[in-house]
């Protein structure tokens, strides 16, 4: 079963744009941009389960589409 993932900033469920992935320590971390709102935000999952899931808001720098 996949977890919803919900836009931090406006909401938003459904289909994000995934800019990228990688891994850090024991996550998985997925950098999604929302459709909605164009908000870019992190994803960070255990796939061993041991550790809840969360979502980390991330800022676009100046002068970024």
């Amino acid at each position: 079963m996949e977890k919803v993932v919900k836009c931090p900033c406006c909401d938003y469920e459904g289909e994000f744009k995934l800019l990228k992935t990688w891994k850090y320590k024991w996550w998985i971390v997925y950098l999604y941009e929302c459709p909605s709102c164009r908000a870019i935000f992190r994803y960070q999952v255990d796939p061993e389960g041991k550790r809840k899931s969360y979502i980390i808001r991330v800022s676009r720098r100046e002068g970024a589409r």
